[in-house]
């Protein structure tokens, strides 16, 4: 899938707009990712489900998502962006909606499948419509920018979930996110266009043939090596941020619900922060991808080492700052989008940056069963210290050595027309 280049005439007008509602989507889209976190003690009591089968049914919006990806490469070209992402939010509206009236394990999995595959083109129809109305220049940086406003969904599946699920109970809470899922796909598609003078789909960009396209992106070391960082480094996090985090601060840090879920609010917070930082760092400071992705990697390993060796007794407001730059230095990761449509040969951005995201999707759903399985398999009946500390230990290193291999990525900076 050939992505445009992004924009390099004047300012288009109305792009604000378009990023506001492209965003909008990605923001639902984040919220439905780790909505399951602050309720997972309600999901296990009310559906019966063990912490491996909770983790399978939080994993199921990743594999779909990350299934999606592969028609979602060449959908998103010749359907547009537009339509693409008008559709899918749509299914994913109903998705939510399966799930907040499920009954147990397969209505759950039903309703986040459907979820995942829904939410599986709003970043990537987002980056692609940006391309349409951004210039080269910015690129960077307002990929950054979608990252962190994307955030704000996290940030809603923290602390405001836990009060609204706990004023209507998670299955109206879940609901009402299936009628705003659906408001906004319906506006979205009224107030964007695909590209400035409202025209659709392009049909005089350049086309590779889709062969050739494959053969080069797989025959690539720096695609498999920048996938490799992408599936450790947000699987691991999603996996922690999304589900692992929330029992563990109460099981084994011993804080309070509520406490738990203004702790997760704050990693939610450094993450929305560290998202654009990373884009204006990687654009303006480094003047380079490769390094910011690096300290990305460094920091998510190291976070999540101490979160292994961290257990009762830590206080507030360690454990504030010890989430705060492990959201913060995990969000640089978004620069590895940036870094593969530049390292890969010109006609094929976006074919490159799906492809990674196919592989940041698999990371998340293999974490989030991963840990899972770990933790039942922790040494007791129920989930323990010694369980998370073998879960969190098994995703640093994990992470570590997705650094290792990153070490040997190359740069190439974008040209002015920014191939």
């Amino acid at each position: 899938m050939p992505g445009p280049a992004p924009r390099e005439e004047s300012p288009a007008p109305g792009r604000w707009r378009v990023l506001a509602l492209a965003s909008a989507l990605f923001v639902i889209s984040q919220f439905h990712r780790v909505a399951s976190a602050v309720v997972a003690a309600d999901l296990q009591r009310d559906l019966g489900l063990s912490s491996e089968a909770l983790g399978g049914v939080s994993a199921a919006f990743f594999y779909a998502f990350a299934v999606a990806q592969v028609p979602l490469a060449l959908f998103l070209d010749r359907v547009g962006a537009h339509r693409s992402m008008t559709l899918l939010s749509l299914v994913g509206a109903a998705g939510a909606a399966v799930f907040s009236a499920a009954e147990g394990w397969a209505g759950a999995t039903a309703g986040r499948v459907l979820l995942g595959v829904g939410m599986a083109g709003n970043l990537m129809g987002t980056l692609k419509l940006l391309g349409h109305w951004f210039t080269a220049r910015e690129f960077g940086t307002v990929a950054g920018l979608v990252a962190g406003l994307g955030t704000l969904g996290n940030i809603a599946a923290t602390t405001p979930l836990a009060l609204l699920a706990g004023a209507l109970g998670w299955r109206r809470a879940f609901l009402l996110s299936a009628v705003v899922t659906g408001v906004l796909a319906l506006a979205f598609w009224l107030l964007v266009r695909e590209r400035p003078g409202g025209a659709g789909p392009p049909q005089d960009e350049e086309r590779l043939p889709l062969g050739r396209m494959a053969a080069t992106l797989l025959g690539s070391r720096d695609y498999w090596l920048i996938s490799f960082g992408a599936f450790c480094r947000y699987g691991s996090f999603v996996a922690i941020q999304g589900l692992w985090a929330g029992p563990w601060l109460v099981e084994v840090a011993g804080v309070t619900p509520l406490a738990a879920a203004n702790l997760l609010l704050l990693l939610n917070l450094a993450t929305a922060a560290g998202a654009p930082l990373g884009g204006w760092l990687s654009d303006r400071v480094l003047d380079s991808r490769r390094r910011v992705v690096l300290l990305a990697l460094a920091g998510t390993a190291i976070a999540e080492a101490l979160m292994a060796l961290s257990g009762e007794g830590r206080s507030l407001p360690a454990l504030a700052l010890l989430l705060a730059v492990f959201g913060a230095t995990a969000s640089f990761g978004q620069v590895v989008y940036v870094h593969v449509r530049e390292v890969m040969p010109p006609g094929m951005p976006g074919m490159a940056m799906t492809g990674v995201n196919f592989f940041v999707m698999l990371g998340a759903a293999a974490f989030l069963h991963g840990m899972g399985w770990v933790l039942d398999r922790g040494g007791a009946a129920t989930r323990s210290p010694a369980g998370f500390r073998a879960a969190f230990l098994a995703a640093a290193v994990a992470v570590a050595l997705s650094f290792l291999g990153y070490l040997a990525t190359r740069e190439r900076r974008a040209d002015p027309a920014g191939r």
